[in-house]
């Protein structure tokens, strides 16, 4: 499983304490089920950033600029708004997106799974959208492989500052 690979790489905070999810609400919310890797990454880390840029949305947070719900909405309204004045989007934005938000870097870049089979969320992919340009990056794995590889350095992000990761891979809770 990918979380163990990320947990191997970055650590889980120790003593988190994290709240009690209500999944099923959630997932209503955001009209469809969402993978594993990603629940279990909330239990495990809780809200934080992992060394120092990448941030990864939580289910329910009084925090708009990292409330899932929130930006699952406001990437997509982003995403069509570009569309609409000429941006090409090389994936599928109308009911059923084929894009939902997961997370953004410091640097403004969005974090999406890209849902190919609506109905199967563990085997969704990881696709990065550059925030001021057309780039986007595609990794052909769930979301805890992306960030365990990214951090460990086994991939390269384009879109990333060429330097990242500069440290040790690290998660700092908020």
């Amino acid at each position: 499983m990918s979380i163990d690979e990320l947990a191997s790489v970055a650590s889980p905070p120790l003593g988190v304490q994290p709240g009690e999810v209500d999944w099923r609400s959630v997932e209503h919310l955001i009209g469809c089920a969402l993978p594993a890797d990603y629940k279990e990454m909330v239990q495990r880390y809780g809200p934080g950033c992992f060394s120092q840029f990448i941030h990864v949305y939580q289910p329910s947070s009084e925090l708009r600029a990292i409330d899932l719900p929130t930006q699952v909405d406001e990437s997509l309204w982003a995403l069509r708004y570009l569309r609409d004045v000429g941006e090409p989007m090389p994936y599928r934005l109308d009911d059923p997106a084929e894009v939902l938000a997961f997370g953004r870097t410091d640097n403004g870049d969005l974090l999406f799974w890209r849902r190919i089979d609506l109905d199967a969320p563990d085997t969704w992919t990881v696709l990065v959208k550059e925030p001021r340009g057309e780039e986007w990056f595609e990794f052909p794995g769930d979301m805890s492989g992306f960030l365990a590889k990214v951090l460990d350095r086994t991939i390269s992000v384009p879109i990333f500052p060429r330097r990242f990761p500069s440290m040790a891979p690290i998660f700092e809770s908020y």
